[in-house]
């Protein structure tokens, strides 16, 4: 056999035996999922590498996860999603995710997914980040309260917007006197909020004390005037709450 021919057979066992390497990575990264359970013995180079993600990823999936895993541990990995219960939910962000394919994954917009996640340049996510999106179960983002109206989102009743809002449905009729049936209203319709107060959309990071030396008020003020709120510890991205 000619040293020509043995150098082209060479060269074709190295295209296949690297394209049987990728099929394994891209096939074990699948099988990984969206979580990994430690096996004695892994090391998180060894569950990045089985799972074709990096060690900075799965570090940033798992907030407080220290140097030391131990078997039995479940990992986050990225793409990971689950839903809060309160109309919202978390993602991790993925390989190759952009916040504008997010946005439109999720039925959203660049700017509410900025708005939710404090994110100053748009172009700028990383692998393993968690993002808060809308779940589909309630409205993205209400617009600032401070404008004194409020944009109806699907599935929204007068009745929600006034519990949301510590208010009542009469309140927003007097200050909607162009509704005139309280059971028809549809989304994109802008209404005013009731006169006399003004409200607050709780973003990424808030926590009622923040929020009442932001307004110059206080906590025990806030909680007098929200007393929807029966525990000051859980309140969420998106929720509206009177602080004046």
């Amino acid at each position: 056999m000619s040293h020509k021919k043995i150098l082209q057979i060479l060269l074709l066992l190295t295209v296949v035996l690297s394209t049987m390497g990728f099929t394994d990575r891209a096939s074990a990264a699948y099988a990984c999922g969206t979580s990994y359970t430690v096996s004695p013995g892994n090391t998180l180079g060894q569950i990045a590498q089985t799972c074709g993600t990096t060690v900075a990823a799965i570090q940033l999936a798992n907030p407080g996860l220290g140097k030391y895993i131990y078997a039995g541990q479940v990992l986050t990995l990225p793409g990971a999603f689950w839903d809060n219960g309160n109309g919202y939910a978390i993602y991790v962000v993925s390989s190759g995710d952009t916040l504008k394919a997010l946005a439109l994954r999720f039925g959203t917009s660049m700017d509410v997914l900025g708005s939710l996640n404090g994110l100053v340049n748009y172009n700028l996510i990383y692998e393993g980040q968690w993002l808060t999106v809308p779940s589909g179960n309630a409205v993205p983002v209400p617009p600032p309260a401070s404008s004194g109206t409020y944009t109806i989102q699907k599935g929204d009743t007068l009745r929600k917007i006034a519990a949301r809002i510590n208010s009542t449905v009469n309140d927003i009729l007097a200050a909607n006197p162009q509704i005139t049936d309280a059971n028809r209203i549809y989304a994109g319709q802008v209404i005013n909020l009731p006169a006399g107060a003004t409200y607050y959309t709780v973003q990424s990071g808030d926590t009622m004390k923040k929020i009442a030396a932001r307004y110059g008020t206080t906590l025990e003020s806030l909680i007098v005037l929200n007393p929807q709120i029966t525990n000051i510890n859980t309140i969420y991205v998106g929720q509206v709450i009177r602080v004046w």
